[in-house]
């Protein structure tokens, strides 16, 4: 049997162990889920944020001439006001919750309606020299600045008007003599915008998948080397084409989630019409994503399934995994922390060129719009250039720690000792 024929059995046999078990579709039915009802949850919290606000406000027949001031002073609040004309007594009622409820219209049918209590938040009455003012919730703080806004413009009003000027003429010179502010930063509401939200989305997929995907050569390592079923099949195939075909069959259940989920992530945000608020290239940013997690799985998986053939129980698959998988966490903090903060540093540029760090930064950067395609192109190339180096190390350690059963064996020896 050729060795392309043992490495596509050993695939085969992987993928469908991997693909086909009940908890795998369970869990991609959980995210899928997740990831839907997180982007409805978004657009309604954005639906909710583009809606403005009203605030309602009684008015007695002393304080009527308040009124303008109040639209003027809510509309610069970024609020609708809802006057209404009431006597204090009654406002004080309906503030506290005592006023009777108002008889309710018959509805069609005859049956009458839930009577309903007027809306109010705040009552202003009473002369200019010694206004009233009620208010339901003290802790509104955007009320008090509306109706203390409008106490106050209409007292200038009157203080300007008594010496002959006009106060329309002066707001208009106020606002004339406003500066206008530059800068050469970059703000946060665009820094930490949507394009931020979604690079993070997508570094967080490809830490979940890198993970899980090394986690399952590892594991499945360990797993045939203390049931011995491994000894059975290096009875007829090579250590290399087996290892191979496990990267390979665990590396397509992985690629598979990575185009599953980000497919659905972008499907859900054309279906639900925010594409068009984020400034980003959707398809662009998820062609990236996956052709990082290749390069970035196989680097990861060789390391893992190299290290896990040290060890002969499930027991001992932390002391050897643990170091790497902080090689995989360390980069990620890097790409969530740092690249945001410093896009365009010298250390993001350097280490976004090295292979363990590339496949967490480039996306990152990527998504947010900052990193040169010459950059691209010479990072994917060093990431190519490490993978024989990596194959070279992880074949030579598993084909020396496969068989080899009892206590761990050191990394020196791995490569030392002889077949």
């Amino acid at each position: 049997m050729n060795a392309a024929r043992v490495v596509r059995l050993v695939f085969a046999r992987e993928l469908k162990a991997r693909m086909l078990t009940k908890a795998n579709i369970i869990s991609l039915a959980v995210m899928l889920a997740l990831i839907l009802g997180g982007t409805i949850t978004a657009r309604i919290l954005m639906d909710r944020s583009d809606t403005v606000p009203t605030v309602s406000i009684a008015l007695d027949a002393a304080a009527a001439d308040l009124g303008p001031y109040l639209a003027t002073t809510a509309q610069q609040s970024g609020v609708q006001l809802a006057l209404t004309t009431m006597s204090e007594a009654d406002a004080r009622a309906v503030l506290d919750g005592t006023a009777p409820k108002a008889t309710p219209a018959p509805t069609v049918g005859g049956k009458p309606g839930a009577a309903a209590t007027p809306k109010l938040e705040a009552f202003v009455g009473g002369a200019a020299s010694s206004p009233v003012v009620i208010v339901g919730n003290p802790n509104d703080l955007r009320l008090h600045d509306i109706i203390s806004g409008a106490l106050q413009t209409r007292a200038l009003d009157g203080a300007v008007k008594a010496i002959g000027g006009n106060l329309s003429s002066i707001t208009a010179a106020l606002a004339q003599a406003q500066p206008t502010f530059e800068s050469t930063g970059t703000p946060d509401s665009v820094k930490y915008g949507p394009a931020y939200g979604v690079a993070m989305v997508a570094t967080i997929l490809l830490l979940i998948s890198l993970i899980t995907s090394a986690q399952m050569i590892a594991m499945g390592v360990v797993e045939e080397k203390s049931s011995r079923v491994v000894e059975i099949l290096l009875a007829t195939i090579r250590p290399t084409q087996l290892l191979a075909g496990k990267i390979l069959g665990v590396g397509a259940y992985g690629l598979f989630q990575v185009a599953f989920l980000g497919s659905a992530l972008a499907g859900s945000l054309v279906a639900l019409g925010v594409v068009g608020s984020i400034p980003i290239n959707l398809g662009w940013t998820l062609a990236s994503l996956v052709m990082w997690f290749v390069l970035g799985y196989t680097i990861f998986a060789l390391l893992f399934g190299a290290f896990a053939s040290l060890v002969s129980r499930q027991e001992d698959i932390g002391a050897v995994t643990t170091p790497l998988t902080f090689l995989v966490i360390g980069p990620y903090y890097l790409a969530v922390f740092l690249v945001p903060a410093q896009p365009d540093s010298t250390l993001v540029r350097v280490l976004s060129e090295v292979p363990i760090f590339a496949p967490f930064m480039m996306p990152m950067r990527t998504a947010l719009g900052t990193v040169p395609g010459w950059e691209i192109g010479l990072a994917v190339a060093l990431a190519v250039a490490t993978i024989p180096a990596v194959v070279w190390v992880a074949g030579r350690m598993y084909q020396r720690g496969v068989l080899h059963m009892g206590g761990r064996l050191k990394f020196g020896e791995a490569l030392r000792k002889s077949v």
